[in-house]
């Protein structure tokens, strides 16, 4: 069962120790910080897949020899540039060098047309001088099923039709582009209809136009650029999403909710790696400027900042420190009034100087992982919203790559529990959030959870286990018990009745890996959800086929 703390808000003190001289070290660091990223050693730029079932191999091959991989616990990870080499997967990478990639290229033991759908992009564009490279892919997901325990007597058909593209690049050494665009048109279990219709947004994907009767119209673009002066710093721009920890939820920041405005600072020296990022969140609510006839709407601002360092105590203990703003929203004319604090780049910053209770959304964060074998992991985060400790967060989890000497099967075990309130503010719009949904967990707060995977693959065949389990606070007749983020932390009930709500899904899917480079694939699967309250018993169990390119980390296990 999970209780509410009661006095949350009086528990919560502020910390006062704003300085004159901090802000001018901030700012002499900042200088600092820009002029040593002059140089021209070997460059790093090219961000490897935010996507679980792509990075199993990567996460099992950190630390070793083998691997060049950058092992921050930040993600998206940028790994060193590789000039003409396609973007690989680690299910059965097929072209291990670029002396490999130039044979598969020049040779004649591959028939072009194999070679396109098996191995590489479809258009490649490259200069004689190795100075410009571009690969430009079509991205899709086909998927069809039914809900065979839906409300309704005859199953309920569900389907997405997804038709993108992605151009990838490199300019030289130092620079790397990318950019995708998706669009597409969908039908739901009856679960997400309704998160579709409470939100106004699909899980992660952004906000949906009605489709024919029953379905939903929407897009989604990405891209960034990045720049590497040096070997020790990467600069980038862009429109996309980030994830901090080393498990399946992140209680920090995650790839939960849509894709925003960002900037990122990465140095790197020797076990020390340092990220800043800028980023512009939206609250999809009436920013106060009017938008002209039959043009959307302009909603409010919120910028967020976020600090995280990652040091490599030795070769198998890392631990991080996070700190994440989101800062005071935009006023009735949808301007943003931001201090010099949100510009600097030092970690704790914003917590010594305006505590975590104050106008701004602070939130302290710590993860751990621990390299015990070569195949055993553990792994875990420590999420501080308030001074007192009433809302917080903790993860715990274990990987054990080739499970009892069985190649590539893999196991994963992870629990996360956070209180109530946490991630809220006293106003709404401060919520650690962005487009209706959370930053962080996609369950909000007030939950315990528990989740297993078993993943196994052979040659291009693989398959899943995936177990979810969980306990939410029920906030129900207006009331809030701490499940609901966007509800201000000060409204805490007294004598109104509470309950739980207990969700468990059971997801097993089996596929075929056609091409690597867009992570290509084709899958069959059944997907069963229960979820029970004291109001509701819904049932969700969905038998479905896909053919997609899966390069991105959707969560409907909500």
């Amino acid at each position: 069962m999970r209780h509410c703390e009661r006095g949350t808000s009086e528990a919560i003190s502020q910390m006062k120790v704003k300085s004159y001289k901090f802000k001018v070290a901030s700012l002499l660091f900042t200088i600092g910080y820009s002029l040593f990223a002059i140089g021209s050693l070997h460059a790093q730029q090219k961000n490897l897949l935010l996507n679980r079932e792509w990075g199993l191999e990567v996460e099992k091959n950190n630390g070793t020899a083998k691997t060049q991989l950058d092992t921050s616990s930040f993600k998206k990870m940028i790994r060193p540039s590789d000039g003409v080499i396609p973007f690989q997967s680690c299910f059965k990478p097929r072209l291990e060098s670029e002396s490999d990639y130039k044979r598969e290229n020049t040779g004649s033991s591959k028939k072009y047309l194999i070679r396109k759908i098996k191995q590489e992009s479809l258009f490649i564009v490259n200069d004689t001088a190795d100075k410009f490279h571009m690969t430009i892919d079509p991205l899709f997901n086909f998927e069809f099923g039914r809900d065979v325990a839906s409300r309704d007597t005859i199953p309920e058909k569900i389907y997405q039709n997804t038709r993108g593209v992605i151009v990838r690049g490199d300019i030289g050494k130092k620079f790397s582009f990318e950019s995708s665009f998706y669009e597409n048109q969908a039908t739901f279990a009856s679960y997400i209809d309704s998160f579709n219709e409470k939100y106004f947004v699909v899980p992660g994907q952004g906000r949906w136009k009605k489709f024919k009767n029953n379905g939903y119209d929407f897009a989604m673009a990405s891209g960034y650029v990045s720049y590497s002066p040096s070997k020790h710093f990467n600069f980038q721009v862009g429109h996309g999403k980030h994830f901090v920890g080393d498990g399946y939820r992140s209680l920090l920041l995650s790839d939960n909710a849509f894709n925003y405005p960002y900037a990122r600072i990465t140095s790197t020296f020797g076990k020390f790696q340092y990220t800043n990022l800028y980023a512009v969140f939206m609250n999809l609510t009436d920013g106060g400027v009017k938008a002209p006839p039959g043009t959307e709407p302009i909603f409010q601002k919120k910028a967020g900042n976020f600090q995280f360092l990652s040091w490599n105590i030795q070769k198998r203990v890392q631990l991080g420190f996070f700190q994440g703003v989101i800062w005071q929203a935009s006023d009735s004319m949808n301007n943003q009034h931001l201090s010099f604090s949100y510009f600097s780049p030092i970690i704790y910053n914003a917590a010594l100087t305006e505590g975590l209770a104050g106008k701004n959304n602070v939130l302290l964060g710590w993860t751990l992982k621990i390299k015990i074998t070569k195949s055993i992991s553990v792994y875990g985060q420590y999420m501080l919203d308030d001074i007192g400790g009433y809302k917080n967060g903790v993860q715990a989890g274990f990987t054990y790559f080739d499970v009892f000497g069985i190649k590539n099967l893999h196991l994963q075990l992870e629990g996360n529990d956070v209180s109530s309130y946490s991630y809220s503010s006293a106003l709404p719009a401060q919520s650690y959030s962005h487009y209706n949904q959370p930053l962080a967990h996609p369950l909000g707060a007030n939950f315990i959870e528990g989740i297993s995977f078993l993943n196994y693959h052979f040659k291009d065949f693989f398959t899943q286990l995936k177990i979810n389990y969980a306990v939410t606070g029920w906030d129900h007749l207006g009331s809030n018990y701490g499940n609901n983020i966007f509800i201000s932390d000060t409204n805490i009930p007294v004598d109104l009745p509470w309950g739980n709500r207990t969700l468990r899904i059971i997801d097993f899917r089996i596929g075929y890996l056609v091409n690597p480079t867009t992570n290509f694939n084709i899958v069959a699967g059944i997907s069963n959800r229960n979820s029970v309250s004291p109001v509701e018993n819904s049932q969700t169990n969905y038998l479905y086929f896909g053919i997609r390119t899966s390069l991105s980390n959707v969560y409907y296990d909500f």
